[in-house]
């Protein structure tokens, strides 16, 4: 019984090792298509955003 533990303990940590590194990668790849996006169309300014946006932090 023990040794069936053991091995179920041991298959369930290597799934889940293995599982990390697989979302650190596609997570990762995703970051780095959106920051090439980002770098090519650019982020907006506070000249292109609209009006609103900026009026809602204001401290009058």
């Amino acid at each position: 019984m023990g040794d069936m533990f053991a091995m179920g303990f041991f298959f369930a940590v290597l799934v889940f090792f293995f599982l990390v590194i697989a979302l650190t990668i596609i997570l990762g790849g995703i970051s780095r298509i959106s920051d090439k996006r980002v770098a090519r169309e650019g982020r907006a300014t506070p000249y292109q955003r609209m009006p609103g946006q900026t009026e809602a932090h204001s401290s009058h």
